[in-house]
Parts: structure tokens; C-alpha cells; sequence
């Protein structure tokens, strides 16, 4: 009796450690979701894509340089972000929310016309990675991948995990850090808050926003080298990882920070013990019906703004 406890507990301990770690994962993909909307009230359909695109960069980076992949951050971020930039300034902002009100819209056509552009964009994109890498799986390789930190005789989590969540707290806590005591991080907050309000203090909103689609996109790029090292990924394979991000978001609450560390979190030790009890099969019903429940309890999210 005893002894089955004991290995009950164990259970236990293994699963909300490693859905733990795996929230940390899943916190990263997410958290350039979470601004987007939270900033720009845009839901990127292509977010997924992006960090396919961010994982092959970090690939072609390696194919030059034999380094860490750790050290393709260095190149993949500055990348990413200069991505983001470009595409609010020269796509997006036309078909924003704030375009629509500026041209005498109503809001929701606003909401729609960066679904269908982004969406657009999610082909696009996989169709030139197709045609630029084949369909062959790729996988970044690294020395973490089998490592893992042993807490006890029958209790260990995953190195790379591991890493991967400090890697998912300081993110957060520099992007919060950023948008609470730059000036940079102010003026975006305000363009959320009240972009026409932010314009006659003198900011520019347009501007303001291709930051935070820069910034989103640079998250998405750490997000991605991290899908590299960690599993195997294919041209077509951005729309998994945005249903990931999506539930993460509508957990912890669209445009919270705070809300993609715990919403992680949350759909990550439930996946993992479902999986535990009920089988591999229970991970992604698992997360389902959570999310769901949190949808019908509170569907503003646990840490919605």
C-alpha cells in the first residue's frame, strides 16, 4: 500500500514538473500572440508560420557557422524583429483596426481584414518554405536534447525543458520590464490603451505599432529555435503550434504577459497528466476541455486586461 503511494506521488511530481517545464515552452510560442492582440488588436493567423520560419533561419545559421544553437539567437532575433517591423508598416497597418475607424468602418471589419490577410500570409508562407527547404523534416541538434537534471532516485525533468523555462521567465520579464519603464514600452501601452489619445500627445500610433509587431516577432524567433532544438518540424507545420498559442492566450487572457507564463502552465501539467492516467491519446482532449471550462467560467481569461 505504501509502495503504491509512493509511486502515485511520484507520478504526480513527474507530471507537474515536466507540464511545468512544457508550460515554459508553451508560454514562449505564445507570448507574441498575446501582444499582438493586446497592442494592435490583431489576431495574427500566420503566427504559427512565423516561427517555422524563425527555426529554418536558426537551420541555415547553422549551416554557415557550426556554433551553438543557442548563438543563432544572435542573428534569428535581429531577423525576426526586422520582419515584424516591416510587415505592420507596409501590410498590416493598412487593414488594422485603427485603419478601418480612421476610414469611418466599423470595427469589425477591422477585426476580419487581418484574419484574411494573415491568413493569406500563413500559405504563402508555407509554400516558400516548401519550395525553399522540401518537406523533409528538419531538426536542430544540440547537446540538451537527451540531458536531464535528476532531483531524486525516481524524479528528473528535462535539461532542455528546463532551459527552456528560464529562457520563458526572463523573456517576460524583460517584455514587461520594457513596456512598464521604457519610453518606447509606454507609448505602446498608451497606443493600446488609446491610440487617438496617444496621437494628440504627439506619438505615433502607426509607428508604435510596427515596435510591437517587431517585438512580436522577435519572440516568435526564440520561440521557434526552441521548436528546432526540441522536436523535428516541416514547412506546413506553423498551424500546430498557433493552436497552441491560441489556447495559451485565451487561458491566461489575450494581451497579458503574466496570463501566457500561467496559461502554459496550466494547459502544459494538465496535457502531461492526462497523458499520464488516461493515455497519449487524452493530452490534446485534455487541453481542450480545460479550455473550454475556462471559456464557459470566465471567457475574458484568467489575467485578462
Amino acid at each position: 500500500m505504501n509502495e503504491d503511494l509512493y509511486w502515485i506521488g511520484i507520478d504526480i511530481a513527474n507530471g507537474l514538473l515536466s507540464g511545468t517545464m512544457l508550460g515554459g515552452y508553451y508560454a514562449v510560442i505564445s507570448i507574441g500572440l498575446a501582444l499582438n492582440f493586446g497592442v494592435m488588436r490583431q489576431v495574427n493567423l500566420a503566427h504559427g508560420d512565423w516561427l517555422i520560419v524563425a527555426a529554418y533561419l536558426a537551420v541555415a545559421f547553422l549551416g554557415i557557422a557550426n556554433v551553438s544553437p543557442f548563438w543563432t539567437l544572435a542573428g534569428v532575433i535581429p531577423v525576426m524583429y526586422g520582419v515584424g517591423w516591416l510587415i505592420q508598416r507596409v501590410l498590416l497597418a493598412r487593414v488594422s483596426v485603427q485603419a478601418a475607424e480612421r476610414r469611418g468602418m466599423a470595427p469589425s471589419i477591422g477585426l476580419m481584414s487581418p484574419l484574411l490577410v494573415t491568413f493569406g500570409m500563413s500559405i504563402v508562407i508555407g509554400q516558400g518554405l516548401l519550395a525553399l527547404f522540401d518537406a523533409n523534416a528538419q531538426a536542430i541538434r544540440n547537446d540538451l536534447s537527451y540531458a536531464a537534471v535528476r532531483l531524486g532516485e525516481d524524479l528528473s525533468v528535462s535539461t532542455l525543458r528546463l532551459v527552456f523555462f528560464v529562457i520563458a521567465v526572463a523573456m517576460l520579464i524583460a517584455v514587461q520590464t520594457f513596456l512598464n519603464t521604457t519610453h518606447a514600452g509606454r507609448a505602446i501601452r498608451a497606443a493600446a490603451d488609446d491610440p487617438e489619445v496617444a496621437a494628440l500627445m504627439g506619438m505615433h500610433p502607426a509607428r508604435v505599432h510596427a515596435v510591437a509587431s517587431g517585438i512580436s516577432l522577435a519572440t516568435a524567433g526564440v520561440a521557434g529555435v526552441m521548436i528546432g532544438m526540441s522536436r523535428s518540424f516541416q514547412p506546413f507545420d506553423g498551424p500546430t503550434f498557433l493552436l497552441v498559442a491560441f489556447g495559451v492566450v485565451i487561458l491566461g487572457g489575450l494581451g497579458s504577459m503574466t496570463g501566457a507564463l500561467v496559461g502554459g502552465v496550466i494547459l502544459g501539467i494538465t496535457q502531461v497528466l492526462s497523458g499520464t492516467y488516461f493515455g497519449p491519446s487524452a493530452q490534446l482532449v485534455g487541453g481542450y476541455i480545460l479550455i473550454l471550462l475556462v471559456l464557459a467560467v470566465k471567457p475574458q481569461g484568467l489575467f485578462s486586461k
